[in-house]
């Protein structure tokens, strides 16, 4: 029986949307007589850190659940958080970013009542696949939730953050837009690198890469299948590439990534499956993970799939 719910709570998560799906989720515990504390991020990486400290103080495994609100960025870190502390404790997650990946594609249509019903009398949680991975060079490692890409992906995701009129788009609740306004600020500024990839053992060099990403699942940005054919919930390794893309092939590419979904039938398209990966690129790119700003890596990747529990 669930005696009480830890809430971590980015408030200004989609221009103070995280505030609104506070007060929801707050008063469908009270209909319940649930009891809850409520911790607020106040900070890049704060909610790692507030995740650490309710596992490692005050939660019991069985009578208390994980509940977080905010965006894709805030449930990555309370995952992060949780994995590399060895901690398998199930997460319920409400959405109130902008992106919101993550609950497009597993809780699709599913209200906040739903979605606190289900944590509070699910027999057991859903595990769902999730990437784990190694960086060599800024000795770090994390999970992959969503995605983890380099260059142009990546610039988009950094151009998106710097929109001058962002938060009126969010506030419009038209976040997605500004997505779409930093892929096409970026289009000027495409860069190429190399990429030397080993997946299950089978090595595979790209010249002239432009975008590298790491898909668990289809979608970037709030809604672009950046990778139509990725299936979220198989246990799979996805990686999709860019390359040689000159001014022909961004005509190319644009009508196939945000109207017909066939960039996987573009020649300026590679994409890739595994159980196992690992990555090397041979200069500084931009890169992000679950939307989250990696800023500048020669990246030296080790990935390998891996499984987490939600309540969904």
């Amino acid at each position: 029986m669930t005696e009480r719910v830890h809430i971590i709570c980015h408030r200004e998560a989609g221009a103070g949307n995280g505030k609104k799906v506070l007060l929801e989720v707050q008063k469908e515990l009270t209909n319940f007589n649930i009891d809850y504390l409520t911790y607020y991020t106040n900070y890049a990486t704060h909610a790692y850190v507030l995740t650490q400290g309710i596992v490692m103080r005050g939660h019991k495994p069985y009578s208390h659940k994980l509940l977080v609100i905010g965006g894709d960025g805030t449930l990555h870190e309370v995952i992060n958080a949780l994995h590399q502390n060895q901690l398998d404790i199930p997460v319920t997650y409400v959405a109130a970013g902008t992106g919101n990946d993550f609950n497009r594609v597993w809780q699709k249509d599913k209200s906040i009542r739903q979605i606190v019903e289900t944590m509070l009398y699910a027999r057991e949680a859903v595990r769902i696949p999730i990437f784990t991975y190694e960086e060599a060079v800024t000795d770090s490692k994390g999970v992959i939730l969503n995605s983890m890409g380099f260059g142009f992906d990546a610039e988009a995701n950094y151009a998106a953050s710097k929109v001058p009129f962002g938060n009126l788009l969010n506030t419009l609740k038209m976040g997605h837009l500004n997505y779409l306004l930093g892929v096409f600020s970026c289009l000027n500024k495409i860069k190429n690198f190399e990429a030397n990839l080993t997946i299950d053992g089978k090595e595979i060099e790209i010249k002239q890469c432009n975008l590298l990403s790491i898909m668990n699942n289809p979608f970037m940005g709030g809604g672009i299948k950046l990778d139509n054919l990725v299936q979220a919930d198989k246990a799979e390794l996805s990686v999709i590439a860019f390359h040689n893309v000159n001014l022909k092939g961004v005509f190319d590419l644009l009508p196939r990534v945000l109207m017909t979904q066939t960039q996987h039938e573009s020649e300026y398209s590679s994409r890739y499956t595994g159980q196992s990966m690992q990555i090397k690129l041979n200069k500084a790119v931009r890169g992000q993970v679950d939307g989250e700003d990696l800023s500048l890596i020669q990246a030296d990747l080790t990935l390998s799939v891996s499984d987490f529990p939600f309540y969904l």
